[in-house]
């Protein structure tokens, strides 16, 4: 026997007693990154544009990579379709959702129908995010621009259409799911003092005969990874082979509710001497260490200074670690 369950959401009492201006919930109909969609599959246009690094909205930065010359990309992208329907051509499907559409806000909040599930609508675009582990080390990731710490509230998650299908039926990539089976997503929070805390959203699972998919948008409640400066995400699976996870790394994310830390500043340490901030739009990084240290992905030292201001306008565009003291950020540049 079969079970699909529409997971509705209701945030947290906490969550609707916080004043308004406390928090930030994602809605990329403010995005600062053009986004334009596919008419056919409403994919972001940029998805395959190997210029677009991030996808800007609020405060949030979400990483974007591709290889237009292999039609591949990886981390997050965006779009607006409300098409769930069963395709044979899996591919052409990546790009959509179950819930069929982004969730809608009704005074900054999130508008729930009359069972308490979010409203969505093909007008409201959302991310998709692959998040497979060949393509980098944190494959889908997202930090603050204003490079403050943040602490997370809660998120929307829902099952991509492309393995929402193919733990129902498999394909030459992957099985179906049987009893025993599981898809999880895992949320990685990271402190300025580089500890790491999870949370595992249960995707599917396969039970006593019974199959059930989150098919709706799910609200999961952060608040257990505190004050956070980047955040990804990883997925794991029963049906894995020699070279990982079979069941395709996609899922889909919208309407983030993040509030600044309670003590205001970016990456406190200890003696409340230390923080760093990182204004994107004129490449100036403020600390009040001693000592301020700028790293490469490939953990290369590319800049430094003793003063509390450092131009990093000289720098090529990319992702860079920042350290001072114990304090550290994730910016882009």
């Amino acid at each position: 026997m079969k079970k699909f369950y529409i997971l509705a959401a209701a945030l947290m009492a906490a969550t609707t007693a916080m004043a308004e201006d406390e928090t930030v919930t994602l809605d990329l109909t403010k995005s600062m990154t053009e986004l334009t969609f596919d008419a056919t599959n409403g994919a972001w246009t940029g998805t395959y544009n190997d210029d677009e690094a991030t996808i800007d909205s609020q405060i949030f930065c979400f990483i974007h990579g591709s290889m237009s010359a292999y039609d591949t990309w990886w981390g997050f992208t965006a779009s607006n379709s409300a098409d769930n329907s069963y395709k044979e051509d899996t591919m052409k499907y990546q790009f959509s959702n179950m819930a069929k559409g982004g969730i809608v806000l009704e005074n900054g909040k999130v508008k729930v129908d009359q069972y308490g599930a979010p409203v969505t609508s093909a007008e409201v675009p959302y991310l998709v995010a692959y998040a497979s582990a060949y393509m980098a080390e944190h494959p889908a990731e997202f930090l603050f621009s204003d490079g403050l710490a943040h602490e997370l509230v809660g998120c929307y998650v829902n099952l991509n259409s492309y393995p929402y299908f193919n733990l129902e039926f498999g394909n030459s990539f992957s099985r179906a799911f049987t009893n025993g089976d599981k898809f999880t997503l895992i949320i990685h929070g990271i402190a300025d003092d580089d500890s790491e805390k999870t949370i595992e959203v249960e995707l599917a699972s396969y039970t006593n005969g019974d199959l059930t998919i989150n098919r709706g948008w799910k609200y999961v409640d952060l608040s257990s990874l505190g004050a956070v400066n980047t955040v990804w995400f990883s997925m794991t699976s029963t049906d894995t082979g020699t070279y990982g996870m079979n069941t395709p790394a996609y899922f889909c994310l919208d309407k983030i509710i993040a509030k600044t830390a309670t003590d205001g500043v970016a990456n406190p340490v200890a003696d409340g001497t230390a923080y760093l901030r990182y204004d994107r739009a004129s490449s100036t990084l403020t600390s009040k260490g001693d000592f301020t240290a700028v790293y490469n992905t490939q953990g290369q030292m590319v800049a430094s200074t003793e003063e509390q201001i450092l131009n990093l306008a000289s720098l090529e565009n990319g992702i860079y670690v920042v350290r001072s003291g114990n304090a550290s950020i994730k910016i882009v540049k």
